[in-house]
């Protein structure tokens, strides 16, 4: 203590770690002022070079002010020693506040939006922050909160520790990584992501024993839901992470724009559903407008040399508008097609077995024909918009039921129990959540899904009970009378010789019907040769 590291005294010693020790320093040339000042040691701070290569990396980085990143002062070498000053600053971090458990969603949310808009000023500098995780998030007194250690990782390279640490660097990193990807935007809204995770229950994603055990997890396996760990988090809030902490780096936001944008609308969303959100102010101007520095003096010297746009020439503005004008005139004045030819331009598409044909007949005929002539063929067109609506939920189902992956074994069987009694398969209902019961029982992380496959099994015990003491339980199920014409027609098919059609409509009414006895009963009596 009291040393001198180039222009400040060390007061206090504040951390130390692997890399190096924290100080709260005072200038030595300005009287009052306080920094932080990190002394860094080991063997990535002992190249040749690396007063230059010093001073070219955190030119960037003391170019960087905003409210929610600490800024850095100066940096350089002073008497062998390799330090780094940056704003002092009161509070409490993160790390230190998990201690106490978890954070509450509200103020989560809040820590969400000021470290966007922090990512956001830095990104747009070119400044990646290289080594998220909840020590370098401050919490001054009065709420806002201060991204620590913006793009240090990348002048010093932290080394890997032995054993993973549960909120260590390591906790957060991007699985790109693992696969010799280059470090982006992308990846530190992973880490972004896998930090509020880690506030709002309390733990990582994922944790390991070993680093190559939690790199592994990181690339291969999915963490809980927060929603599963935190009862009242909104579903919104829960989404939002879970994107974040996507896998594939394109499925991720592109920029922190995207990140403020989705923050303002689950804002929205929570306002109108009565939660009272307090919003942190913004402290410093936006900066959607501006570009990385290298596309903005790429485009700034373009401009220099580049000719006037094609589009802003008289000799082409004019006639354009004049021929949007025209177009306009034409489109209120020309005559249109009676009910009668528009019907009749729509039928052969309606009738077609293409779905694209219904959706051009709606779009190009039946839409204008409803629009223009309200009270003329009203039935024709509800027939038709019933039979495009069906095909559009049809598709819609196909299309999610496809896209859908459950987030463990366990919920893949409960939703497939629960599919079976929607389809009238109770048996086969009860075996699958039997099952589940047994095989799951030790593992407290699929609780959810264990009680929702007990309840089921209660309710169809229940039910069960209520059918076989109702009136009427001895009765078997009837045979639904929709199924006499299609017997009818087997036996029709059969004396036409056209046995293979026949064969193959016995067969798809026992698909249908294999879990339902009576039915089965019925067919055998009137469909065995």
């Amino acid at each position: 203590m009291g040393a001198r590291v180039g222009n400040w005294y060390l007061e206090q010693e504040v951390y130390q770690g692997p890399q190096g020790s924290l100080y709260r320093a005072r200038s030595y040339r300005e009287e009052g002022r306080v920094a932080a000042v990190k002394i860094f040691h080991g063997p990535n701070v002992r190249e040749e070079q690396l007063a230059q290569k010093l001073a070219a990396e955190m030119l960037p980085l003391q170019r960087l002010e905003h409210a929610n990143l600490a800024r850095y002062y100066d940096s350089g070498i002073s008497n062998g020693t390799v330090y780094v000053a940056c704003e002092w600053i009161d509070g409490e971090d993160y790390a230190q506040r998990l201690r106490q458990g978890p954070v509450p969603w509200p103020e989560v949310l809040q820590v969400a939006v000021q470290a966007a808009r922090a990512l956001k000023h830095a990104h747009n500098r070119n400044v990646l922050h290289r080594e998220l995780k909840p020590a370098h998030l401050m919490r001054q007194p009065d709420g806002t909160v201060k991204l620590l250690s913006c793009g240090l990782a990348r002048i010093f390279p932290p080394t890997p520790p032995l054993k993973p640490t549960p909120l260590g660097a390591e906790a957060f990193l991007p699985p790109e990584l693992a696969n010799g990807k280059p470090y982006t935007r992308r990846s530190d809204f992973y880490a972004l992501g896998g930090v509020l995770y880690a506030l709002l229950t309390g733990r990582p994603p994922f944790t390991a024993a070993t680093l190559v055990e939690l790199t592994h997890k990181h690339c291969y396996a999915l963490p809980e839901r927060p929603a599963l760990l935190v009862p009242d988090l909104p579903a919104e809030i829960d989404e939002f992470i879970c994107l974040l902490l996507e896998k594939n780096p394109s499925r991720r936001p592109g920029h922190a724009l995207q990140l403020l944008e989705e923050l303002e609308r689950i804002r929205a969303r929570l306002e109108r559903q009565g939660q009272r959100i307090d919003w942190p102010a913004r402290l410093t101007p936006d900066t959607v407008e501006t570009v990385a520095l290298s596309e903005q003096h790429r485009d700034e010297s373009a401009s220099v040399h580049s000719p006037r746009p094609l589009m802003q020439r008289p000799w082409v503005v004019i006639p354009a508008f004049l021929l949007v004008v025209g177009l306009l005139l034409y489109a209120f004045v020309r005559p249109q097609a009676p009910a009668e030819q528009l019907y009749e331009a729509a039928l052969p598409l309606m009738q077609s077995d293409r779905p694209e044909d219904w959706e051009q007949a709606w779009q190009d005929y039946l839409e204008p024909l409803s629009r223009r002539y309200p009270d003329r063929y009203r039935e024709e067109i509800a027939a038709f918009r019933h039979k495009l609506q069906e095909y559009r939920e049809l598709k819609r189902a196909i299309l999610q039921g496809s896209q859908w992956q459950p987030r463990s074994e366990a919920e893949r069987a409960y939703w497939r129990g629960l599919r079976k009694v929607q389809v009238g398969e109770i048996a086969e209902a009860r075996r699958i959540w039997s099952a589940l019961l047994v095989v799951f029982e030790a593992q407290e992380s699929e609780r959810t899904w264990l009680d929702l496959a007990r309840l089921g099994l209660t309710l169809l015990e229940r039910q069960a009970a209520t059918t076989s003491t109702g009136p009427g339980a001895a009765s078997t199920t009837a045979v639904p009378p929709q199924l006499h014409p299609v017997v009818e027609r087997v036996h029709q098919l059969r004396q036409n010789n056209r046995a293979a059609e026949a064969e193959a409509i016995r067969r798809g009414l026992e698909e249908l019907y294999r879990h339902d006895p009576a039915v089965l009963d019925f067919l055998h009596q009137h469909l065995t040769q």
